[in-house]
């Protein structure tokens, strides 16, 4: 695992790759950036936002979705935003982490106005948003909704409120965006935005611990840890006209850079599976 990028995030977060443009996209959360990196010649692009963002997506016809503390928009070229849904009907805040699904809906999670001091409610949120607008809420009460990936086969549905250290199992209907509990689930740890690769392992970066845990999703059992030059590793996903790269983003928030002189890097890993491309926003 090298390194790829030595652009110093607060908090790296969102790594997305676009295939039309060979680019991988992440943000640097409390920086206001977003950052598009030339994976094959390191070429670092960085486009200034008010604001900032936590997560992206493209839709159909690439264009770039963000989701923010104030909602979810689509991101034009000149910076203003477009709303994906009624905002006078819906209200989505404090957008955490978001990824677009195998039927094509955009599932975005948020923290609770308990965890970011502006409440005392754990009032955090699963959404799925489909392209006519619509919005519903598949999981409430959570404290921090973060990482979420379905398996190959699309058949099941993993998600993680990072603040009880748990990734939970759910079936997923791919006609209707549903998702069941199936009961199982996996202690991790730190448990931060993750990814899954080829063979259903899920690959879920620990906050604060230096390393990312390999979980069999077939036992829901981590079956060995990935040692991260960097305390606290914070999210990752696959990259490469192959897929055949894992990228892993990184914080520098609050560390000691004398201890972690590498923190808040990117780093860009040859996996020995592939990863799946992204899926795209619309029907």
């Amino acid at each position: 695992m090298k390194v790829i990028c030595g652009k110093r995030c607060i908090i790296g977060e969102g790594p997305v790759w676009n295939e039309e443009e060979n680019l991988l996209y992440f943000t640097n959360a409390y920086g206001n950036e977003i950052c598009m990196l030339d994976i094959y010649t390191g070429e670092l692009r960085i486009r200034s936002i008010d604001g900032g963002v936590s997560a992206m997506a493209f839709d159909k016809e690439d264009r770039l979705i963000v989701s923010r503390a104030d909602g979810v928009y689509y991101l034009n070229n000149d910076n203003t935003m477009e709303s994906l849904y009624d905002t006078s009907q819906y209200c989505i805040l404090r957008g955490n982490d978001m990824k677009v699904g195998p039927d094509g809906r955009l599932y975005v999670g948020t923290q609770s106005g308990k965890r970011c001091g502006a409440s005392n409610q754990v009032d955090g949120k699963l959404y799925s948003i489909d392209s006519a607008g619509c919005v519903r809420v598949l999981l409430d009460g959570l404290a921090l909704s973060n990482g979420l990936e379905w398996s190959m086969d699309e058949s099941k549905f993993y998600h993680t409120d990072s603040d009880t250290c748990l990734i939970k199992e759910y079936d997923f209907d791919k006609a209707s965006g549903n998702i069941t509990y199936t009961g199982r689930q996996v202690r991790v740890e730190g448990v931060d935005g993750f990814t899954m690769d080829q063979r259903d392992k899920i690959l879920a970066p620990c906050w604060g611990k230096g390393h990312m845990a390999v979980i069999n999703s077939n036992t829901m059992e981590i079956e060995t840890y990935m040692g991260i030059p960097s305390k606290i590793p914070v999210s990752c996903g696959f990259a490469g006209k192959e897929m055949e790269y894992l990228a892993v983003v990184t914080a520098s928030r609050g560390v000691d850079l004398k201890q972690d002189i590498n923190a808040g890097f990117t780093y860009l890993y040859k996996y020995p599976s592939r990863g799946r491309k992204p899926y795209r926003f619309g029907n």
